[in-house]
């Protein structure tokens, strides 16, 4: 069984565990690390059960918390060579130790403990951003936010997916009618920004299959509320798939049996 926790998602920070009875793996921490623990262990998650960290992208919102939880339970960072290559001056401001850092080549395939982890490419303001797919035995997840386009991978990547977790960020006609800029409305709606409530449900009436879990993660606060991102998603799945919105900073948790 996968026992899975949405941490926090949201401006406010975001972080995703992935728990198999004897191994975690996390994706993003972008929480502090007392704040990142107490979410775990409430949840009956030992913190000494997490092996590695991934990160999508080096935004604060998804890293601020990396440096320090590294460090304290001794495990690598993982994240695109990429990343790596042109964001050294992000990685020393977050205090991310060098030594504890492993980069991935997007499409390539590696095993964490019992887990076997495909990084792909995602498009985002932050070179090197990356989405997951995520296998363990029989079950698959898949994890995709920051991007302002749909990769070519995700679709592969969410085929049959057990749970997915999608960036559902802002409603187009809030953006638009909203407080915003237009340099910042078209930063968010344009090709390396987010994915809107629309293009959120239209990759899901795609991919999410009957009795999929479906979590939409990383809602703007400003262009966007929990109502108009479930029921645009959840009017055009079909009926039997269970469609979650996740609440700016607070956490969810699901399974998946066998």
């Amino acid at each position: 069984m996968i026992h899975f926790l949405v941490l926090s998602s949201g401006s406010c920070g975001n972080s995703y565990a992935f728990f198999d009875g004897k191994d975690t793996i996390i994706i993003d921490q972008g929480l502090t690390f007392t704040g990142f623990s107490k979410r775990l262990e409430s949840h009956q998650i030992p913190l000494d059960s997490v092996r590695a960290i991934f990160l999508t992208h080096l935004h604060p919102d998804h890293c601020k918390g990396v440096g320090a939880t590294a460090r304290k339970l001794g495990i690598p960072v993982y994240l695109s060579d990429v990343s790596v290559s042109v964001s050294e001056s992000i990685i020393r401001k977050e205090k991310i130790d060098s030594d504890c850092i492993h980069t991935f080549h997007h499409g390539t395939p590696f095993r964490i403990a019992s887990f076997e982890v495909t990084p792909y490419r995602t498009y985002h303001d932050c070179p090197g951003s990356s989405c997951y797919e995520i296998r363990n035995g029989g079950r698959k997840m898949f994890l995709m936010t920051d991007t302002g386009q749909i990769p070519y991978d995700a679709h592969s990547a969410a085929e049959d997916a057990d749970a997915i977790f999608i960036e559902s960020n802002y409603d187009r006609n809030l953006l638009k009618s909203g407080p915003y800029p237009k340099k910042l409305q078209a930063r968010i709606a344009g090709g390396y920004g987010h994915l809107s409530n629309e293009e959120a449900a239209f990759f899901l009436k795609q991919h999410a299959k009957l009795r999929s879990q479906v979590y939409l993660i990383h809602l703007s606060e400003n262009n966007n509320t929990p109502e108009l991102a479930k029921n645009t998603v959840s009017d055009s799945l079909q009926s039997g798939i269970f469609v979650t919105v996740c609440h700016r900073g607070e956490s969810y948790e699901g399974f998946i049996d066998e």
